[in-house]
């Protein structure tokens, strides 16, 4: 005898179900007329009055269709038809729970967050406890959960038990859990679960919400599932829990399990006529295979949208089931239907945490924190959600400045930057309104940096007064849970979000979780007393705070507001779907993966332990998901969606369709392609070539060695970011590149070079190399670069700047024995080159280094390009000296009266090469040469074409706008025609 049968079976009789069968294809209409009539001559076999009968029905959406059917098929008075959670709610002011504590204990409210707070109370005060959770925060915080979800589970299925006889399953569940002690393998857990256990007893001793139900004396009950597969601590298991109990007070009872199959009886279709035993050809179930996710949303969009259109030609429009067992494919295809203009009703929602109001309150948190990235803010004030205020107070906005362009500002200035410390800023005071509407030229900061720009001072100090309050709860000692709700509060408030929030149903419901009505005295109600006790007395930390909003947001389901109209698709799970009227049925994910597949068995109960006590288990899940696959399966309509395979894994379809079309005789189809097929006519990418013969463009008045190189190897990405002045943005990345070490580099250069010529005294070696080694880590910590934040990925480089100084310091000394002597550095030049008539360009760079040596009369300038890069690749670019542009560049710009040699330093720890350019003012003239042709003819309008070709193209920030990787053949030969920008 199974689990189930054991527990339908009283001491007077034997409760089975009776099957209410649903013939394959017969209209759900037709189904719950029969059902009426069969109901109605059971009553009346029974002597029962239909006015103080009780119906309770598996879930509150069939409930309208049953009432529909039974005054259509029966007439007269209606009997009560009701959902057993309503009737329990409807009878709840008769009970009032034993407020009392037993033990110490609480009785469980079956609200995760408040019984979490309960568990870590309780427990929190054992000694053993406290040193857990100082041991290991995130391991005490597991076990609360399994603590609680363990009492929960026990007191759910105590609530389909008559009152009296919980006790005895309380010693049944005692003896299956069984004792042992802390040291052995599971002890500890063991020790909790039965903690657990007895937390639930004492729940169930001071009486449960559902207990008058028990009390109830209709004068017969006719109790409706689908399926007679019931998983235990269901709502279905209260119903047949309520009816075992009534049927031994001696109320009649009859349980209808509504089955797959073709069995009504000849009465019954004689007076609403022929039931329909076969499905007709157009409406068998279909089954279509699909390529990959994507491919099974589209087609399973497609499908509800064609029978969307056909229901809307029907006398009597039904909507469309839309059955979510893959959530992904479920979230693609809801986001494609309501861009298609259908009414959809989502009866399963999704998880608070992902909407865009939860967002708005973890952004929040997450930019708080004292060490927060800039990231985090930039994310934060970029939410939408925010309302900086107008006015000229000191933190308000000047009413010509929009938000956007001030974060926008913001960004741009972190990422220049490379600030990745969203409060670690060193910023001036706010500037005056009048101020930010000023253009000025930059400024420079002691450090080197760029100042930071006035509306993005403005909008920095207003973020920071807005996350203040969080900010003070970060450094304090453990602020309670209250105190850290309060905060939030009033950073909601001040950012503007709460009022937002407020009128968003999804906002309002992340409200109402994280319990802010609470905070008010005035709404306090005697509910939520034992709330504030909890909430003031817990003690939470700033990242344990964090991760219980998080979890609060990722333990509530969000359900959008059905539509003001009839909906057109209802998605639903499958065990929602059963006997309800749907015009089709569309079943994406019935693969083996998903449908049918035996669910694994998570928490500290295991499967043992629940299959002794009862409890619901993957298997008894798995026969209750059966029967209302096979009920949903004998619907007219259905279409069944299966992705063939998984990145390189292929899939199966379920087996359960197999097993359902061997048990019920009909054969499964295969669905066509429902998409409608579009004729585009190919049109080619053409090869851009923008030309200045359009007036909206203009060349750049001043090139740099960097945009003549982009036009040398293509002149269109030359055109996208000289022309166009297109820029990638920065990334604010954790951790230091090569690039981050070739600019401090240059700064510890410049500053040793210049505290050297300042010396009075000749140095040796040695003392080079320290000073070197001194300058080093006071640009270390000028930068920054010796933070928390910073440290880490400095140390590479730190840990070779021994071996750099030395490296250098002998180059240098051999450099200066020939003569040589540093004159400048990081200097910036420029020269105006006329080209044609009228027509003239300012060349600009920023020579690294100069050095001058005079011998024999002359006068000689040496210009240094400092290079951390590949030593292979600076020798490629010397062996083919006119192809080099950057040194002959810096030759171009450097002093006529001077004779000018050029080379690349390659810094390295090994050793420091010095790359002489041969002849580099022979290839300065010939730059300059070719430069003032380019010019003239991309001023007469030639066209500037992608050429780019190998790592030209590779390293492009222009690749994506070009198109390369979609030309046509035919268009790369015929690229000069082409006029795309």
């Amino acid at each position: 005898m199974t689990a189930i049968e054991r527990f339908f079976c009283t001491s007077q009789m034997t409760i089975k179900a009776s099957p209410w069968h649903w013939p394959p294809g017969a209209s759900a209409q037709t189904c719950w007329q029969t059902w009426a009539i069969e109901s109605r001559a059971w009553l009346q076999a029974q002597g029962a009055d239909p006015r103080d009968a009780l119906i309770v029905l598996p879930v509150g959406a069939v409930l309208s269709q049953a009432r529909q059917a039974w005054t259509s098929a029966v007439g007269g008075w209606l009997p009560r038809i009701d959902t057993i959670a309503s009737l329990a709610e409807g009878l709840s002011w008769s009970w009032a729970p034993d407020g009392g504590a037993k033990g110490g204990l609480l009785a469980l409210t079956l609200d995760a967050v408040v019984d979490r707070l309960q568990a870590a109370k309780s427990l929190g005060g054992e000694a053993w406890a406290k040193q857990w959770a100082q041991r290991d925060r995130r391991g005490f915080e597991f076990a609360l959960d399994q603590v609680v979800e363990s009492a929960q589970t026990w007191v759910r299925r105590m609530q389909s038990i008559a009152p009296g006889a919980r006790e005895a399953y309380l010693a049944k569940a005692r003896e299956a859990l069984g004792g042992g002690a802390a040291q052995e393998p599971g002890g500890r857990e063991r020790l909790l679960l039965a903690w657990a256990l007895e937390w639930a007893a004492v729940t169930v001793a001071g009486g449960l919400s559902c207990d008058p139900l028990y009390e109830m004396r209709p004068s017969a009950l006719v109790v409706v599932t689908a399926g007679e597969a019931v998983s235990p601590g269901t709502e279905i298991h209260l119903t047949l829990g309520v009816m075992t109990h009534l049927a031994e007070q001696g109320v009649p009872v009859c349980w209808r399990s509504a089955l797959a199959g073709a069995d009504v009886s000849a009465k019954v279709g004689q007076f609403i006529g022929q039931v329909e035993s076969q499905f007709d050809d157009a409406r068998a179930p279909l089954l279509r295979g699909c390529a990959h996710a994507e491919d099974e949303a589209l087609q399973a969009a497609a499908q509800v949208i064609a029978a969307v259109n056909v229901a809307r030609q029907s006398d009597t429009p039904l909507p469309v089931a839309l059955i979510a067992l893959d959530r992904g494919v479920i979230r693609r295809v809801r986001a494609m239907l309501e861009g298609a203009g259908v009414q959809v009703a989502d009866e399963t929602g999704w998880l608070l945490s992902t909407t865009r109001a939860a967002a708005v309150v973890t952004r929040l948190l997450q930019a708080s924190h004292p060490r927060a990235a800039t990231d985090d803010l930039l994310d934060w004030l970029k939410s939408g959600w925010l309302d900086w205020p107008v006015g000229e107070g000191e933190y308000e906005r000047p009413q010509a400045l929009a938000m956007s362009d001030a974060v926008g500002a913001l960004e741009a200035w972190c990422r220049r930057h490379g600030m990745l410390g969203a409060w670690g800023l060193q910023v001036p005071p706010n500037p005056s309104s009048d101020e930010l509407l000023e253009t000025s030229s930059a400024q420079l900061v002691p450090t080197g940096r760029q100042a930071m720009p006035p509306q993005a001072v403005r909008v920095w100090h207003w973020a920071v007064q807005v996350v203040a309050p969080l900010q003070r709860l970060w450094s304090a000692k453990r602020p309670s849970l209250q105190d850290w709700l309060a905060a939030l509060r009033e950073a909601l408030v001040g950012g503007g979000a709460w009022s937002t929030l407020n009128a968003d149903a999804a906002g309002e419901l992340a409200m109402q979780s994280l319990r802010f009505e609470a905070l008010d005295v005035a709404s306090v109600t005697e509910g939520s007393g034992l709330w504030a006790g909890l909430s003031s007395q817990t003690r939470l930390d700033g990242p344990a705070f964090l991760r219980w909003v998080s979890a609060v947001l990722e333990a509530t389901t969000f359900r959008p507001p059905a539509p003001s109209q009839s909906p057109d698709v209802v998605i639903t799970p499958l065990a929602r779907a059963v006997l309800r009227p749907f015009h089709a049925i569309v079943l994406p994910g019935a693969d083996e993966r998903q449908l049918g597949a035996m669910g694994s068995q998570s928490g500290w109960l295991s499967t043992r332990l629940r299959e002794a006590m009862d409890l619901p288990t993957p298997t008894t899940q798995r026969a209750a998901q059966w029967d209302a696959f096979s009920l949903v399966m004998s619907r007219p309509g259905v279409i069944c969606l299966y992705r063939r395979a998984e990145g390189s894994e292929p899939i199966e379809p379920s087996a359960w369709l197999a097993r359902w079309a061997a048990l019920s005789g009909v054969p499964i189809g295969e669905a066509a392609d429902a998409r409608q097929v579009h004729h585009v006519v190919s049109s080619p990418v053409l090869t851009p070539a923008p030309s200045l013969r359009d007036e909206s463009w203009a060349l750049p008045e001043q090139v740099t060695a960097t945009s003549y190189e982009a036009l040398r190897q293509c002149p269109y990405r030359f055109f996208a970011t000289s022309v166009l002045g297109l820029r990638e943005h920065d990334e604010l990345e954790e951790g230091l590149d090569r690039s981050d070490f070739g600019v401090w580099l240059h700064e510890v250069l410049r500053c040793f070079h210049l505290e050297r010529q300042n010396q009075l005294a000749i140095s040796t070696e040695e003392e080079d190399v320290q000073a070197w080694l001194a300058t080093a880590a006071r640009v270390v910590r000028d930068t920054g670069l010796d933070r928390d934040s910073q440290r880490p990925y400095f140390l590479p480089f730190q840990a070779d700047l021994d071996r750099m100084a030395r490296a250098y310091v002998s180059w240098l000394r051999a450099h200066e024995d020939e003569g040589w002597t540093m004159q400048d550095a990081e200097r910036v030049e420029q020269r105006d080159l006329p080209v044609a008539p009228g027509l003239s360009v300012r060349l600009h760079g920023q020579l690294d280094r100069i050095d001058a040596r005079h011998r024999d009369g002359s006068k000689t300038h040496l210009v240094l390009d400092y290079k951390t890069g590949s030593l292979d690749g600076l020798k490629r670019k010397i062996a083919a000296p006119l192809e080099d542009t950057q040194l002959a560049f810096y030759a171009a710009l450097s002093d006529p009266q001077w004779t000018v040699e050029a080379a690349y330093l390659h810094m390295d720890v090994s050793e420091v090469r010095q790359l002489d350019h041969p002849e580099v003012m022979r290839s300065a003239q010939v730059l300059l040469e070719g430069l003032s042709k380019d010019w003239i003819r991309l001023h007469a309008g030639e066209p500037m074409l992608a050429l780019g070709e190998g790592s030209a193209c590779i390293y492009c920030q222009a690749r994506g706008l070009c198109r390369k990787d979609h030309w046509t053949q035919a268009s790369a030969q015929t690229s000069g025609q082409g006029a795309q920008a």
